[in-house]
Order: C-alpha cells, then sequence, then structure tokens
C-alpha cells in the first residue's frame, strides 16, 4: 500500500497503459480519478477497480481545452480534497510523410501531446503549491529520445515533454512538487496490438530490435509508475526513465 491516502488523477485512463496505472495505484491504496473523453468506458474502468477492492472515479476531460483540465482538477479535489498525483496520459500518434503532415495532423499532436500535459501539470499545480507538495508524471516515448521517420510530430511532441518535465522539476522542485516522465518502448496496449495484427508493424522485427526479444506489457509501465509515485522515490525529479527492453542501448546491426 504504498499510495494509501493519496489522491491520484490520471488522463486517458480508459484502456492500455493509463488504465493499468490507474489500477496499481488503486491496489497500492489511492483513490483514483480516471479521466478521458469516454464515460462508457471510464465506467467499466471504475467497476474493475471497486470490484478489486479499490476506491475510483470518473470524469470526461478534453485536454485540448483548459477549461475542460480545470474543471477536472477541480472536480477531483471537490470530489477528495485534495490532489496528490497526477499521471499525464493522454495522448496521440500518427504516421505521416512529413511532407504531406497537414496543419491540422500537427496541430492535433501539438494540443493532445504537448498542450493537454502543461495545462493540466498547471492546473494540478496550483492545487498542489497552496496543499503542500505532490507528484506529477508525464508518459513521454522513447520517441521523444530516439527519432522515427514518418512521426515528426509525435516525436517533436514527445521531445518536448522531455524538456517540460525538466523545466517543472527544477521550478517546483522548492514547493515539494516531483515531476518526472516515463519513456516506453513497444507496449501491448490495444491500439499496438490492433497495428500489429494489421501488419502496419512487425511483431518480429520488433522483437529482433529489442535487446530483451519481448514487447512491453502494461503492467511494465505500470510497476515503474508506482515506483515514481511512491516516497521510494523521493529524491528523483526531473528524470526521463526509459523503460524499452534496451530499445534505447542497442545500437549494433
Amino acid at each position: 500500500m504504498k499510495l494509501k491516502n493519496k489522491v491520484a488523477l490520471v488522463t486517458g485512463a480508459s484502456k492500455g497503459i493509463g488504465k493499468a496505472i490507474a489500477a496499481r495505484f488503486a491496489r497500492e491504496g489511492a483513490a483514483v480519478v480516471v479521466a478521458s473523453r469516454s464515460l462508457d468506458a471510464l465506467e467499466k474502468v471504475v467497476q474493475e477497480i471497486k470490484s478489486a477492492g479499490g476506491e475510483a472515479s470518473a470524469i470526461t476531460v478534453d485536454v485540448r481545452s483548459v477549461e475542460s483540465i480545470n474543471a477536472l482538477v477541480q472536480k477531483t479535489v471537490d470530489r477528495y480534497g485534495r490532489l496528490d498525483l497526477l499521471v499525464n496520459n493522454a495522448g496521440i500518434t500518427m504516421g505521416s510523410p512529413s511532407e504531406d503532415l497537414s496543419p491540422e495532423d500537427w496541430r492535433a499532436a501539438m494540443e493532445t501531446d504537448l498542450f493537454g500535459v502543461f495545462f493540466s501539470c498547471q492546473a494540478a499545480a496550483r492545487v498542489m503549491i497552496p496543499q503542500g507538495g505532490g507528484n506529477i508524471i508525464n508518459i513521454s516515448s522513447v520517441n521523444g529520445i530516439l527519432a522515427a521517420p514518418r512521426r515528426a510530430a509525435y516525436c517533436a511532441s514527445k521531445a518536448a515533454v522531455n524538456e517540460l518535465t525538466k523545466v517543472l522539476a527544477i521550478e517546483w522542485a522548492d514547493r515539494k512538487i516531483r515531476v518526472n516522465a516515463i519513456a516506453p518502448g513497444y507496449v501491448r496496449t490495444e491500439l499496438v496490438q490492433d497495428v500489429i495484427e494489421r501488419g502496419a508493424i512487425s511483431m518480429e522485427a520488433i522483437l529482433r530490435r529489442t535487446p530483451q526479444h519481448r514487447i512491453g506489457e502494461v503492467e511494465d509501465i505500470a510497476g515503474l509508475a508506482a515506483y515514481l509515485a511512491s516516497d521510494e522515490s523521493s529524491y528523483m525529479t526531473g528524470s526521463i526513465v526509459n523503460i524499452d527492453g534496451g530499445w534505447l542501448a542497442y545500437g549494433y546491426l
């Protein structure tokens, strides 16, 4: 029960990594607010958490809207009285030749993957500072560190999230707010599994390129998030932690 009596807010929590993190936080004793645009999906997550003995609530949010983000944080505080943990997991990805990338797609990536992260951090900090501290975890990607073709908007937004994480960490350190980022490699989410099954990504290529010769599971990311959210990592802030089976370390053909 590393997170007993903590209140956590997880965006993008209706499925995949966000859902796994929310469930793990609840098992560690936190009251968890799960947030995304789909209330029906969120309510299923809440029921799963409660069936396992945890506490959870569902609140919808559109992270492209400051007003929606501020309302989410306020509703969380109204319901539980405080906010101790924020996980910024909401995000989108896209693939396009850079010469064909539309302004609309570029804007969508930046508004979801970067704009949403910053203004969620800001709204949370406005609660955490007067209450005496808190903890923020941003979900980035190895593609914020290592580039990939046809991923200009995604790579740029995730690289920006990494630098934003460092800025906020040093700026808010004396306010007792820790800010770290997790940079996953390939993880078996519903989205990635669908792409693999359609043949858009080769599982064989992923396994060959990954030194551990396996794809990540959402529980792998949730375990790291639980560590970063707990007092066991109290001296960590401003860190970008890659969790990728050795993907970034491997540079040999």
